[in-house]
């Protein structure tokens, strides 16, 4: 795994294989493939007829979908022809653990992750 820092990103960005489910209020994608994930979001690769709005995330591990190991609501920052920027709105302290734990492990060099760790989360912390 590589870890990638872009400068208008706040966290570092870790490749990562899994795939995602995303539900917003009239569309919803199942199995898409997650380019990358921080602790603020991630990338997910695709052609979304949805551009904007709100939505409900279940993150998988795995290369298939299947019992759910993340999950969160977010928003779309920005799409483009390969897919959608996603923001973390709201995740529960399990799962926001879960996700340092998972960015930890997936980084090349994890205590780039280590030190990025904010004192209190980036987004609301909340039951799900």
């Amino acid at each position: 795994m590589n870890i990638k820092f872009e400068s208008q990103k706040e966290f570092h960005r870790v490749n990562f294989d899994g795939m995602v489910s995303l539900k917003f209020n009239d569309d919803s994608y199942d199995c898409c493939q997650v380019k990358n994930l921080s602790l603020t979001g991630m990338f997910v690769k695709g052609n979304f007829q949805q551009q904007v709005g709100d939505c409900l995330i279940k993150l998988f591990h795995r290369e298939k979908c299947g019992n759910n190991s993340l999950q969160a609501s977010g928003e779309i920052i920005w799409s483009n022809d390969e897919g959608v920027d996603l923001k973390f709105t709201t995740m529960s302290f399990e799962n926001y653990i879960l996700l340092q734990t998972t960015l930890i492990n997936k980084a090349e060099q994890p205590a780039t992750i280590l030190r990025e760790l904010p004192k209190d989360s980036p987004f609301e912390i909340s039951s799900l």
